[in-house]
């Protein structure tokens, strides 16, 4: 075979193979695909073009495609199909008729097909876009009807391109002060300086793939208002470009309201102070700063001496204008640098940032008192206030926020005990009575919450019947670790806080609750007697109160009597009188307590005559009185009681303890005894069995004082002169504590215990543990015990029992000790090398007070 023929048959063969290969690429294309002569005959379409139509092949073959189309797209097809056969390629959305009858939307790709350069047909290929188009019509339809929501919006809707604004609704624009343009806007035109970094980060975040993003920020409108904005921008493409859409709200109002609710979270309303939450928190963060820069700092607690009484006396206005004053006057003189914070009430607090020493305390300390020493000028009065401060050191006091505010606190009861208008530096010989007033102080309020106060009720018993004709009921505070405590004890704190009000309130429920259920059990109906302070008077509407509490109790007031002090009577002299014939005219009974204490006179008793209907002795005179030895306590006490009968009042003596007080008084024509040779305070329950008998007894009755078993085990040695010794708190219901000291003098001392008298008020309880420290015989001993008896033997004095808790090796050793002292003091008083005091001891304890109130 020549090698012609070889080359023409494998010309023939690679024609025939690509013959088959673009056959079967055209007829399996996925793709709609089609050929047309120039003519515009369909010349060959594959199995997807005539599927679109509905037609097989053979009934579209040498048909002219115009046959297929909708009508009205004839025309723009020809002109199409003709600049395709001059070589152009042409792209062309149109109609056709499907066989079913309906429209279907076909996208038209037309190639001029070329054959040695010359247009020989037309290549197509076809979409189906009816889905698409619908779409697109229904978007369209759907634009239609959210434009007008987005035109409308009360928020602002935005579109931004390149970092420029490219749309925004109208919203936007209002709050931009811009007119709607065609003209695209620079974003960080109109975005505060401050925020641009944001901004832009946000931008950012969106370009690199986040979702979306909540974000705000502040935009300056045209005529320079800041606006604050909150907004949620995301991203999409828009025109083939990255695109940041979203919305945006003006927040301005409610980030003031925000603003307002924070402000107000860390400031006190009346002085526009920072409150205890700042101060709080602001300590927290110095205290970080001065462990990092190892410096120190102070904590200052002050506390208004007298505010309550200016309060009650001139009113609320008054007293929230005085704090006002004092407030700014405080800030002038601590400076910008300095924290003032209040508290609450009359309490304020100071933060010393970076202290150097402590004369930078002691300066910012008499700086503060000698400010607060001129006076006030409010509403026509001139007023005059003082202030105590408690001070506690970083690091010496604590290093951290409870401690360093807890030892402040001490420091200021501390100042307050030393005589108000003064300042204490926290020391950690904080003594017992310090302490105590600060643990009870705390917990006064839980315990209004808790239930722990309750009623102790003590007869009044007729001289000459001895019959049961009244009660007074004494409130009394049963705290979880100092047991028992009197009103003395609390009271007064009770004041000074201002929980008296509520306290008082539960006083008068109490009392006739209680008195009404005695008559309700069928017990004899009997007056009951409570004490309200002086500050009690001053409420607005006390009477109406009181009306309400006995018509809620359903209790007479036949049975209802007030006990006020001669104070009360004096301070605000015009109220109280008011007050009193209110009372009287609803049937409350009055008497006045502590007779002869206070600032008796007989003018004022005059003046009061007709108001009072029973004088009640104070017991510092009955106490002393004497048939074998009368001193001036008879004589005063007996001319008391003929002034009360002869101005028709009715005369209780307190604190009859002994018969020859009831002997005496029984002579002097007393009506009324109240104390403990009849009964101590009981509750409730035992004092209804004592009214259920009705009277006493008194020929087999015995003195109170005779009324305390010697229980002892071992022997003691009584000191004709006292012994001084160191006592303090070291361990309270099983929780160690650390105080200072307190003198105290021992009476007398054995290897069970000892007795021994203080000025402070000490609870009897086993699970208090005291530690006692003297020198006997040149030897310093440690003794360690709880007390198991107290009494009050001079006012404000008491003397107490001791029982040792001691190892039976530490009770030997002392034994041997106490045998050695017992035989020199057989000798002599005055034993050599011992703690002994030899002036008067209860004059050594008064002296010691003074002395501690001075430091």
């Amino acid at each position: 075979m020549s090698s012609t023929n070889k080359t023409l048959n494998l010309s023939t063969s690679h024609i025939e193979i690509s013959d088959i290969f673009f056959r079967s690429i055209f007829e399996h294309n996925p793709d709609t695909v089609f050929f047309l002569d120039k003519e515009g005959m369909i010349a060959m379409p594959n199995e997807g073009f005539s599927e679109y139509l509905g037609y097989t092949k053979d009934e579209i073959v040498f048909h002219a495609i115009e046959q297929f189309l909708y009508i009205n797209e004839i025309p723009i097809y020809i002109k199409c199909f003709n600049k395709v056969l001059s070589g152009e390629v042409q792209h062309i959305d149109t109609v056709f008729i499907h066989k079913a009858g309906r429209k279907v939307q076909i996208n038209l790709t037309l190639i001029p097909a070329k054959f040695n350069g010359q247009v020989v047909g037309v290549s197509g290929i076809a979409k189906d876009i009816t889905e698409e188009k619908e779409t697109a019509i229904e978007l369209i339809e759907s634009e239609l009807k959210f434009r007008s929501l987005v035109e409308e919006a009360l928020v602002g809707v935005y579109i931004i391109q390149n970092d420029k604004l490219i749309y925004g609704n109208p919203r936007l624009h209002h709050l931009l002060g811009t007119e709607i343009s065609s003209s695209p806007l620079d974003v960080l035109d109109y975005i505060h300086p401050e925020d641009h970094a944001e901004i832009k980060s946000v931008f950012n975040q969106l370009i690199n793939g986040k979702k979306g993003i909540d974000h705000t920020f502040r935009i300056i409108s045209k005529n320079s208002s800041i606006i604050d904005i909150e907004a949620h921008s995301k991203r999409m493409y828009y025109h083939d470009q990255s695109t940041i859409i979203g919305t945006l709200q003006d927040i301005t109002e409610r980030k003031k309201s925000e603003e307002l609710n924070k402000y107000l979270a860390y400031h006190d309303f009346l002085t526009e102070l920072p409150n205890r939450r700042f101060f709080q928190e602001k300590l927290e963060k110095e205290l970080i700063i001065s462990k990092t820069l190892q410096q120190k700092m102070a904590v200052m607690f002050l506390d208004l001496d007298r505010f309550k009484y200016i309060n009650d006396t001139l009113g609320h206005f008054v007293g929230d204008e005085l704090l006002k004053l004092i407030s700014k006057r405080l800030k002038i003189c601590l400076g910008e640098k300095n924290i003032l914070a209040r508290l609450g009430g009359d309490e304020f607090s100071v933060l010393l940032p970076n202290i150097q020493n402590i004369d930078q305390i002691i300066k910012h300390s008499e700086t503060i008192i000698k400010s607060l020493e001129e006076p006030f000028f409010i509403e026509g009065y001139k007023l005059f206030i003082t202030t105590s401060i408690g001070i506690s050191i970083y690091p010496t006091d604590g290093e951290d926020t409870e401690s360093l505010m807890k030892y402040a606190h001490s420091a200021l009861y501390k100042s307050k005990e030393s005589g108000k208008n003064s300042y204490q530096i926290y020391t950690s010989s904080m003594n017992i009575q310090t302490f105590k007033t600060f643990n009870l102080e705390t917990g006064l309020r839980s315990a209004i919450e808790l239930n722990q106060l309750e009623f102790y009720y003590q007869p009044k018993v007729c001289t000459r019947s001895n019959q049961i004709v009244g009660v007074e009921a004494l409130i009394r505070w049963n705290h979880p670790e100092w047991g028992m405590l009197s009103p003395d004890e609390f009271i007064p704190l009770a004041e000074e806080t201002g929980l008296i009000a509520e306290i008082g309130e539960w006083v008068k429920y109490k009392a006739c609750s209680q008195n009404k259920a005695w008559q309700e059990e069928g017990l004899p109906a009997i007056p009951i007697s409570i004490n309200l302070s002086a500050s009690r008077f001053l409420e607005k509407d006390l009477v109406g109160n009181i009306v309400s509490i006995l018509e809620e109790t359903r209790l007479s007031p036949d049975y209802l009597q007030i006990e006020i002090t001669e104070t009360s009577l004096l301070e605000n002299e015009k109220v109280v009188l008011a007050t009193l014939d209110e009372l009287r005219s609803i049937g409350v009974r009055i008497a006045l307590d502590d007779f002869g204490t206070g600032y008796s006179s007989l003018s004022y008793l005059k003046r009061f005559r007709g108001r009072i209907d029973t004088l009640k002795i104070d017991q510092s005179f009955i106490r002393d009185l004497s048939e074998t030895d009368p001193d001036n306590s008879n004589f005063i006490t007996k001319t008391i009681i003929e002034l009360a009968q002869h101005l028709k009042m009715e005369v209780v003596a307190e604190g009859v303890e002994r018969k020859e007080h009831l002997q005496i008084l029984n002579n002097y024509n007393c009506d009324t005894i109240q104390g403990y040779f009849f009964s101590k305070p009981v509750p409730a329950d035992e004092f209804a069995q004592l009214l259920k008998i009705g009277k006493f007894e008194v020929s087999g009755m015995s003195d109170a004082t005779d009324k305390f078993e010697d229980k002892r085990e071992y022997f003691r040695i009584n000191l004709d002169f006292p012994l001084l010794a160191s006592m303090t708190l070291i361990r309270i219901h099983g929780r160690k504590v650390e105080l200072g000291s307190t003198n105290v003098l021992i009476e007398d001392i054995g290897l069970g215990g000892l007795r021994f008298i203080s000025d402070i008020r000490l609870t009897v309880h086993r699970d208090i543990i005291l530690e006692f420290e003297t020198e006997i015989l040149g030897e310093t001993i440690k003794m360690y015990g709880s007390v198991v008896w107290m009494h009050e033997a001079k006012p404000g004095i008491f003397q107490y029992g001791l029982e040792f808790l001691v190892e039976e090796t530490e009770r030997s050793n002392l034994a041997k000790l106490l045998n050695k002292f017992a035989i020199l003091l057989r000798k002599n008083p005055i034993v050599p090398d011992c703690n002994i005091v030899k002036t008067d001891r209860y004059h050594f304890i008064k002296n010691q007070r003074e002395i501690l109130k001075k430091e």
